[in-house]
């Protein structure tokens, strides 16, 4: 029964969005709207990004792949994500392995829409990681990536212009690119992780190169996390994104979640919020973020759908409860 309601819910959520995505073209900045191209997953848009130390499982592929040796896991994840303003929407999934050998790894992709009545921007992000444990307390991790972006002619601001638009029939971005990251873990429950995106430095704002790093505490019940992020190609000059995100569990089923983000880039403050249900063998979890200081506001929501493989083959992982939050240490 819990499962057929999580389904029922996942598609009232990328039906909902698809409408959006096809309404009035986009209210907001397409930096706003973009927003990096971050894969946004349902607990890391709920601790406003606040992921780079402690998300691990599905949420290292996106992130942090150094992360992903710190607990043992089989997870498979449908997410989506949509926001009104934007018209964007995002579907996608992925899978993480670090129980069946030393060297963890995942899979994982996204397809991407945003202002389909305007700019009718697309793009297919595709990603792989691996990443090994070098003892107990230091990871390393890297992932490859493959972003194809196309964007819609005759709408930019000079009509039908190379400057200000697509190409007909050919990509915006057709690139390979690869991220790379460390964790440490000096004390039980202590990570501090660093991470570089994009590291062949592409120079273009839908493969911004950025660095970011975060200390985050975590425990059964709790987690808490502060990153820092610096973008070197999006803007004019380096911009800064901070951000701040807790958890708690309740029951030991449900994770409540909030966050708070300040983007120096695009002047805007921003708060989140999140909540799920987890149980032995899947999970769902819904949550949302809103600008409440900015030029033009922007809504995002997300939701995902997670199953766990085989609890048991779990045990010997630092996971105090490896079924639960990906987070739990």
């Amino acid at each position: 029964m819990g499962q057929r309601v999580a389904a029922l819910a996942i598609a009232c959520a990328l039906t909902a969005g698809a409408r959006m995505a096809h309404a009035d073209p986009s209210s907001v900045t397409p930096q706003q709207g973009y927003d990096l191209g971050e894969v946004q997953g349902a607990r890391s848009l709920a601790m406003a990004g606040a992921q780079n130390a402690t998300g691990m499982s599905t949420t290292a592929l996106f992130l942090n792949p150094a992360n992903l040796p710190y607990t043992r896991v089989y997870h498979f994840e449908a997410l989506a994500s949509f926001s009104p303003e934007a018209r964007r929407t995002n579907f996608g999934g992925a899978i993480a392995d670090s129980s069946t050998s030393r060297l963890a790894g995942a899979l994982g992709g996204v397809w991407s829409q945003m202002d389909g009545d305007g700019a009718r921007r697309q793009w297919t992000d595709l990603r792989a990681a691996l990443a090994y444990a070098l003892g107990d307390q230091i990871s390393i991790g890297i992932t490859g990536r493959f972003l194809r972006a196309s964007q819609g002619v005759s709408n930019g601001a000079f009509g039908d212009s190379p400057v200000s638009d697509g190409t007909r029939g050919d990509p915006v971005v057709n690139h390979f690119t690869f991220d790379a990251g460390v964790t440490i873990a000096p004390v039980n429950g202590l990570f501090f992780g660093v991470v570089g995106h994009n590291l062949t430095n592409p120079g273009h704002s839908l493969v911004p190169t950025t660095l970011a790093g975060g200390v985050g505490y975590t425990r059964e019940l709790f987690t808490v996390e502060a990153n820092a992020m610096a973008d070197f190609t999006t803007w004019k000059g380096t911009r800064g994104r901070f951000m701040l995100g807790g958890e708690f569990m309740l029951l030991q089923h449900i994770p409540l979640r909030a966050g708070y983000r300040y983007d120096a880039g695009q002047q805007t403050h921003a708060v989140s919020a999140g909540l799920g249900y987890v149980d032995k063998k899947w999970s769902v979890e819904l949550s949302g973020r809103r600008d409440v200081s900015a030029e033009h506001p922007m809504t995002l929501f997300s939701i995902a759908l997670r199953y766990f493989h085989d609890p048991k083959a779990f045990e010997g992982s630092k996971d105090d409860d490896n079924t639960g939050s990906d987070s739990q240490q």
